[in-house]
């Protein structure tokens, strides 16, 4: 007969193994453990797979800013992808900081940190400007959140750096009016829009 102690052992070994995520970056790939609970914790979501499909016709820039980085799927694709760009990820939470920095050292990817931080305010001052931010927003943030997001990228861009964001389609049309709100007329568009998610780019004008 089974027992609530033998139902409880069989829960704990089952927890004790994080979930682990293959991806092909394009030059080698990378093995990413996830945690419970984090975003996509088994596997690649669609939205970063459309956005990390998108990043693949860009040339590597020197630096890239992954905004809201979860376990590290968007950020250390691309640091394996481009090894000789630096790649910043901050995270609010801190279970998937953690997984990330994990993540980082087993996959021997140095050109790449992560720092807990809402959004940009716990990186160092001056602010470093990045040729590129990347971010899977988040479907359920609220408006209010999504804008804090875009006014951070806009903050860390480098003068003519580009932003290219993912999300879900029934906010495409609110995020189009708010990257011309923050970017101005004629520096965002719709890159590429799927079955459920859309990616869209904006890029900084010079001051």
């Amino acid at each position: 007969m089974t027992t609530s102690a033998d139902h409880c052992a069989d829960l704990r070994a089952q927890l004790a193994t994080p979930p682990t995520i293959e991806i092909d970056t394009g030059s080698r790939s990378i093995s990413l453990r996830s945690r419970h609970g984090l975003f996509s914790a088994r596997a690649l979501d669609a939205g970063s797979a459309l956005l990390l499909r998108e990043l693949e016709r860009l040339p590597a820039p020197a630096t890239v800013l992954d905004l809201g980085c979860g376990y590290g799927a968007i950020g250390l694709t691309l640091a394996a992808r481009w090894p000789n760009a630096r790649v910043a990820m901050v995270d609010t939470d801190i279970r998937a900081v953690e997984a990330a920095a994990e993540n980082i050292a087993s996959n021997q990817l140095s050109n790449a940190d992560v720092t807990l931080s809402d959004g940009i305010r716990a990186l160092e001052r001056p602010l470093p400007q990045f040729d590129l931010v990347v971010s899977n927003l988040p479907a359920q943030a609220g408006n209010d959140a999504l804008d804090q997001l875009l006014l951070d990228a806009h903050d860390a861009l480098a003068d003519g750096g580009a932003l290219a964001v993912v999300a879900v389609n029934g906010l495409r049309k609110y995020l189009q009016r708010r990257l011309v709100d923050i970017f101005g007329p004629g520096q965002a568009a719709k890159v590429r829009q799927g079955s459920r998610h859309t990616v869209l780019e904006a890029a900084k004008l010079p001051t």
